[in-house]
């Protein structure tokens, strides 16, 4: 099914692209940005291990790697190219050793002076963290994802958007966390003379999961969302503007329905340019979330974050971040306690500082420092985890 689902996807896009108007004797190529990288980080709990019951193993992990970004201009059209492949070799840990690959290849096209929009395909294989498993083996997770939108403007301060995209998501190992799923959208948007926009947007989104075992019973992971949020998009001065979604989310699930989620959902990000060389990102939220996929139901997640930016010098940049996120994971919580098992619910901050200095053109030199700490009413899913990080960056 997931490879039928696959090729309906590629067949999709090159359908859409043949659609497409353009010149080839026009195609000029407005940018070509290849670079190189060296990285070293210093991870103190690799497993992620809690404090009590398990042992804290750490490890560097040396990251080597390049990647390109490139844009093709046809005509009107523009084809955007982004990929980047990363090695990684542990120094203890070398079972761990892996190739991380991320790439996404996008046709910003438009046709007259109406209709504008993205056609595109997204890869993706990384290794899945430790933060849901306790098995320490490489497990390898690889994306797939098809997306088309497309914006008419009807008046010129009305827009219509509507979109569609198609992701497929597959484990090494974790089989049970293989899922489909297919989305679309529609949005429409007020502009005002101030270059604000207000809109309301409609997301469906069809889940489609492996089965799973409960108390020796065959039990569906297939669930739908509906999305419905009021969007804004507000550029108050040249120092500060504000976007805004907040809206009503609902999940249904196929079986055991008292993992079904009706409530508030939203993000406000705020971003604050205090002065010339210092600017400051706010941003709450209250979303329900998969952990990066690495759940088969959701969790319901409510957190905020600071993250601070000072050009120290015009070569040198010094940046930071603060955030605490709680994690309800109720799309489990009920069953899991009908069963005699415990709840769970975490609270984890995490704070980051580091510099980058560019001493020339094409060299970029960063080193960063943080902490993670992981607090769960399930003791053996605490932990503590702090980080080094150094990079070095080459731009051709």
């Amino acid at each position: 099914m997931k490879n039928t689902r696959s090729r309906q996807v590629l067949r999709l896009l090159f359908c859409l692209a043949a659609c497409m108007p353009f010149s080839v004797s026009m195609a000029a190529l407005d940018k070509i940005e290849p670079y190189a990288y060296a990285r070293v980080l210093y991870d103190s709990n690799l497993f992620r291990a809690d404090d009590d019951t398990r042992k804290e193993e750490d490890d560097t992990i040396t990251h080597l790697g390049g990647g390109l970004k490139s844009d093709l201009k046809l005509s009107r059209q523009h084809l955007l190219l982004d990929l980047k492949v990363d090695r990684a070799l542990y120094k203890d840990f070398d079972e761990l050793d892996h190739t991380r690959v991320d790439g996404v290849g996008t046709w910003a096209w438009q046709v007259g002076n109406l209709w504008s929009g993205n056609l595109g395909y997204k890869y993706r294989r990384e290794m899945s963290s430790f933060d849901e498993q306790f098995v320490r083996e490489k497990d390898m997770r690889t994306t797939q994802a098809g997306f088309f939108d497309a914006g008419y403007q009807i008046h010129p301060d009305w827009k219509l958007k509507l979109g569609a995209d198609i992701r497929d998501v597959s484990y090494q190992d974790r089989k049970r966390l293989d899922r489909d799923a297919a989305s679309g959208l529609f949005e429409i948007q007020y502009r005002n003379t101030r270059n604000s926009r207000v809109g309301v947007r409609v997301r469906y989104t069809d889940n489609d999961l492996k089965d799973q075992d409960v108390a020796g019973v065959k039990v569906s992971n297939d669930y739908t969302e509906t999305e419905v949020s009021g969007v804004l998009y507000w550029e108050g001065t040249a120092k500060s503007s504000f976007e805004a979604r907040l809206g009503y989310t609902r999940q249904n699930f196929d079986e055991l329905s008292d993992r079904d989620y009706e409530g508030s959902t939203g993000r406000l990000t705020y971003f604050w340019k205090v002065t010339g060389k210092t600017k400051v990102d706010f941003s709450v939220w209250r979303e329900t979330s998969t952990k990066f996929d690495e759940v088969t139901t959701y969790v319901l997640t409510k957190g905020a974050r600071i993250s601070p930016t000072w050009k120290a010098t015009p070569k040198i940049t010094v940046f930071g971040n603060v955030s605490y996120v709680n994690d309800d994971f109720k799309g489990q919580n009920d069953v899991v306690t009908s069963l005699g098992g415990p709840r769970r619910d975490d609270d984890i901050w995490k704070v980051r500082l580091g510099a980058r200095w560019q001493p020339r053109q094409f060299v970029q030199v960063s080193l960063s420092v943080s902490r993670e700490d992981r607090d769960s009413s399930i003791d053996v899913r605490d932990f503590t985890d702090d980080q080094v990080d150094a990079k070095l960056r080459f731009n051709f």
